[in-house]
């Protein structure tokens, strides 16, 4: 056995209620990073490098699931902490998974599970190459994909169930895995919907410390139709569960916000600003400080100002060649018009416009409707070259308009373009029809169209 590859890992805890943490790695040239694993990656446990020293924190912590990195390869091992918890875990290299053993059973029992999930990397490796190619999974199709993989894990882990401690959180991330392996969203099986949901242990803080928290709220929210009213059917039942005061408000809030102005999601404007408003400003929890709350207040003020079936604000600004171009003069050449807010240097932008501009040529030839881009550059003091080689690198000239927006412009804040990029779509009268969409929003709103128009 190669001696320089010996590592000797120490978790020590004090017996008290909350435990806190000491640890120590000997005979390691390398460093070591020891993390926690929280779904968006903030911790409450201190996150740091051992490098051949004691690493010690006075931090109470909760139950979890962390892990360590090691330098040479970024190779990851996970390990589950407990209250009182006194264990060793010992490696030798190279590979440090392959070589790895705890004194401890729960464990012990981890890493050979992280050895079996290793074996399938191939089948991880091939789904990512077909999304790659631009496969579209369906939930059956992803699930089929998997199979094998799948059955072989959650026969594991409901073998290891039998041994493990049930309050560890091994026992809790083991539960909650084959509640997501088993589970197949479907948008119409509400029962299904109703019993997934009803195994999620919201009440065990513990839950937070998982890699699977984030995952099991992705996996119950795609019981739902793409459409603020549905989606927010289970963002109140989610929330519901939720104590305000808790350390997982916060967490649970940032995911939710984030998926209700989600530009695929049908109303995602009216439905963010509900969401900010009701969790956010009205938390009466303290979990929010004056000024967050100041902040949310002024988002959901921005995205009430600009109402559908209200005409747009207009636009006058210069294009490419310098000449003046009016917003409500072109709309009125057009069925409808895209209002598109753009950076020619944003990486999103570069797939985003040119698809929505696509989206917009198949509608045009399916309803028989006239659409306009009026395109504006959203990019302060961007190189007019670099502006003009974005319009034709991606083609997005059919019945176009490029406007540049002035780095000053009151127009940024009127159409809450902060970001990009931000779609709306108006009509002949430069009426707002619907806001911060996206090339399948655009989709799904002229097929509810050409429904309404069969007799």
């Amino acid at each position: 056995m190669n001696m320089k590859h010996i590592i000797y890992f120490f978790l020590l805890f004090p017996f008290i209620a909350n435990a806190q943490f000491k640890i120590t790695v000997s005979r390691s040239k390398e460093p070591i990073y020891f993390r926690g694993t929280l779904f968006d990656e903030k911790n409450f446990l201190a996150k740091d490098t051992v490098r051949g020293t004691l690493l010690s924190s006075k931090t109470p912590i909760k139950g979890g699931i962390y892990y360590l990195q090691f330098a040479p390869n970024k190779e990851r091992i996970y390990f589950n902490i407990e209250n009182n918890d006194s264990f060793s875990l010992t490696f030798s290299g190279p590979s440090f998974l392959a070589s790895a053993h705890s004194s401890d059973p729960k464990n012990e029992v981890f890493l050979k599970y992280q050895r079996l999930e290793k074996t399938f990397s191939v089948i991880d490796s091939l789904f990512l190459v077909e999304t790659a190619r631009g496969r579209k999974f369906k939930f059956a199709e992803k699930a089929a994909f998997f199979k094998s993989k799948t059955e072989a894990l959650v026969a594991f882990r409901k073998k290891a169930l039998v041994s493990l401690p049930p309050s560890s959180t091994l026992a809790l991330y083991f539960k909650s895995l084959n509640m997501l392996d088993e589970s197949v969203p479907s948008r119409t099986d509400y029962a299904a919907r109703s019993r997934f949901f009803s195994r999620i242990p919201f009440s065990d803080g513990k839950l937070l410390f998982t890699p699977v928290f984030r995952s099991l709220l992705v996996e119950y929210l795609s019981y739902f139709p793409l459409q603020a009213d549905s989606i927010r059917v289970g963002v109140e039942k989610a929330m519901s569960k939720i104590d305000c005061a808790a350390k997982s408000y916060p967490f649970v809030f940032d995911y939710f916000g984030s998926v209700m102005k989600n530009r695929n999601i049908i109303g995602n404007t009216e439905g963010y600003a509900w969401f900010v408003t009701k969790y956010g400003i009205n938390n009466g929890c303290g979990i929010f400080t004056a000024a967050q709350k100041k902040t949310f207040k002024e988002e959901a003020e921005k995205l009430g100002a600009l109402k559908t079936n209200l005409q747009a604000e207009n636009i006058v600004l210069k294009d490419t060649s310098g000449a003046s171009q009016n917003l409500h003069a072109f709309a009125s050449e057009n069925d409808y018009t895209l209002l598109m807010f753009y950076a020619p240097t944003c990486d999103h932008c570069q797939k985003e416009v040119p698809e929505i501009d696509s989206t917009a040529s198949v509608i045009e030839r399916i309803m028989q409707v006239k659409i306009g881009r009026f395109a504006v550059c959203n990019e302060p003091g961007v190189p007019k070259r670099t502006w003009t080689d974005f319009i034709s690198r991606y083609k997005v000239t059919n019945n176009a308009i490029h406007v540049d927006l002035p780095a000053n412009s009151p127009i940024r804040s009127t159409y809450d373009a902060f970001s990009n990029p931000t779609f709306y779509l108006i009509n002949r009268k430069a009426e707002v029809v619907i806001k911060k969409i996206s090339a399948l929003t655009l989709r799904k709103y002229f097929a509810s169209l050409q429904k309404n128009q069969k007799p």
